[in-house]
């Protein structure tokens, strides 16, 4: 399988409170785990405290042995480093709905004649389905973009990667990565957000995460906008909408 960033999902902020999105009885889990599977939907995988990072899928669930396998990434060196790593995060956002769980470890396997993964089944997952939190991928062709200060003065554009009701996830240049911190605050964000225009919205910065990819090393940034106007709440819904029926579109 190949380390295709286009669905790449971001880890849900630890400050929520998820224990309303918590599944952990058994049957939950493999029905969701299930779903994926037939659904082909895409998971990222993060280990090594979000150093290491690839993309997989479910391939079978087995209810009664509480185990499932996945399939391999296509770089060979982080198929190795995952078989090491004893925690390992799964992120998938199927229609829109965020499932993130964590597994305690995985060995290779064969299936249907081809290596893989199986895993035991993790104790519980958690099911977001709060609107404000849906993310969608943005358009590689016409990148959406955001531009902020930085304390030194520069300006530095970053190009979005998914975008939500509440915020944003956009790759960040290693070279700057020292100049910005979690819980960071910018008041004077400007955005290009295609048919939308530009629109100034105050963010603040919720997570950092480097980690190493088949083109080398980078940087993934997450930001959670701040007091956005009803106006600007309206527009991004409309937006949003627009970008779920280009997504359906391309998969019909």
């Amino acid at each position: 399988m190949t380390n295709q960033t286009d669905h790449l999902q971001q880890p849900i902020a630890h400050e929520q409170d998820l224990s309303p999105f918590v599944h952990d009885s058994p049957m939950a889990v493999a029905y969701e785990l299930r779903q994926l599977a037939q659904r082909a939907t895409s998971l990222a995988v993060y280990f090594n405290q979000g150093q290491g990072m690839m993309l997989t899928r479910v391939l079978d669930v087995d209810s009664k042995a509480r185990q499932f396998i996945f399939d391999l990434g296509g770089h060979p060196p982080t198929n190795d480093a995952l078989q090491k790593a004893d925690k390992i995060l799964m992120v998938a956002a199927p229609e829109g709905v965020k499932i993130q769980f964590a597994i305690g470890g995985a060995r290779t396997c064969s299936f249907e004649g081809k290596p893989a993964f199986i895993a035991a089944f993790p104790p519980s997952l958690i099911k977001l389905q709060r609107r404000e939190y849906f993310r969608l991928t943005t358009p590689m062709a016409s990148p959406y973009r955001c531009q902020l200060k930085l304390a030194s003065g520069a300006n530095l554009t970053l190009e979005l990667h998914d975008l939500s009701l509440g915020g944003f996830g956009a790759w960040l240049p290693v070279e700057v990565m020292s100049q910005i911190e979690v819980g960071q605050q910018f008041s004077d964000a400007w955005f290009e957000l295609g048919p939308l225009g530009q629109v100034k919205i105050s963010l603040e910065i919720r997570s950092l995460r480097a980690m190493t990819l088949n083109t080398g090393p980078r940087c993934f940034v997450g930001a959670k906008f701040l007091g956005v106007s009803r106006t600007v709440e309206a527009s991004l819904q409309r937006l949003m909408v627009q970008l779920e029926r280009d997504r359906k579109a391309l998969l019909d």
